[in-house]
């Protein structure tokens, strides 16, 4: 607009002192370009309000949002039993408190057996062992790290309810969960294999530094190094995503 003013102005001037007095100037209108309205701008629509269930009603609701984590088909055997959310309220403080949760999560038991090898003194591990694990590494792998901080968010009122009923008014339930996966981030990865002696019904690890680790913690290191490194690095992920802060974790 400033260089079509200076233009006019030119041109103008040029008419008037160039013609002579008796020669009226010539009027030079310039028009101002359309001015030009940007489109408005997309509405965004609202995102409808998700309505939370009851607990009691809570578990095709539940599992339709945790499905929603994964792709793997094998997550959905893991959400057939009823009372999702008290069964992982229980869980979560069952590893929190050191206690093997395996009778609540009797659907992940694998298909086969523990085994050992050797005799006496030189009784190890079946390295087979490990591998009945893989399909739980795989599938905790592949849930959803940011989906799953957004969803603990959107349940915590279900999960704080859970956890008043199993008889903790006056403790949050984040301070279960944060103890619970310290707990596990905790254990360490033996490459090795481990030694052990057997003491019916169950086998005890040789490493004194294993045996006093708690059931809880002694059932995920029985998931061999590879499924314990999988399962760590994505619980420290979902931990951080929830907001426990990385200095509380190990």
């Amino acid at each position: 607009m400033a260089v079509v003013a200076l233009l006019a102005f030119a041109l103008g001037a040029y008419w008037f002192l160039g013609r002579g007095d008796d020669v009226p100037p010539v009027e030079t209108v310039v028009e101002a370009p359309p001015e030009i309205v940007p489109p408005p701008a997309p509405i965004e629509p609202e995102p409808e309000p998700v309505e939370i269930q009851t607990l009691d009603e809570s578990d095709v609701f539940v599992r339709d949002l945790v499905a929603a984590l994964s792709a793997h088909p094998g997550l959905a055997a893991w959400l057939v039993s009823d009372g999702i959310i008290r069964r992982v309220v229980v869980v979560v403080d069952n590893i929190a408190d050191g206690t093997n949760p395996a009778q609540h999560v009797t659907f992940m038991r694998p298909e086969t057996r523990f085994s050992a090898f050797g005799e006496g003194a030189y009784l190890s591990i079946d390295p087979q062992n490990y591998a009945r694990y893989n399909l739980h590494a795989q599938i905790i792998d592949s849930i959803d790290t940011q989906g799953t901080a957004e969803l603990y968010r959107m349940l915590q009122p279900l999960l704080t309810e859970a956890y008043v009923e199993l008889g903790n008014p006056d403790r949050p339930f984040i301070g279960t969960l944060e103890r619970a996966i310290v707990s596990l981030l905790n254990v360490p990865i033996v490459e090795s294999q481990a030694t052990l002696v057997e003491h019916a019904p169950f086998f005890h690890y040789n490493d004194e530094r294993l045996e006093t680790l708690s059931p809880a913690q002694k059932q995920f290191l029985g998931m061999g190094p590879d499924n314990v490194r999988t399962i760590q690095a994505r619980l420290r992920q979902v931990a951080l995503a929830i907001g426990i802060s990385d200095s509380r974790l190990p």
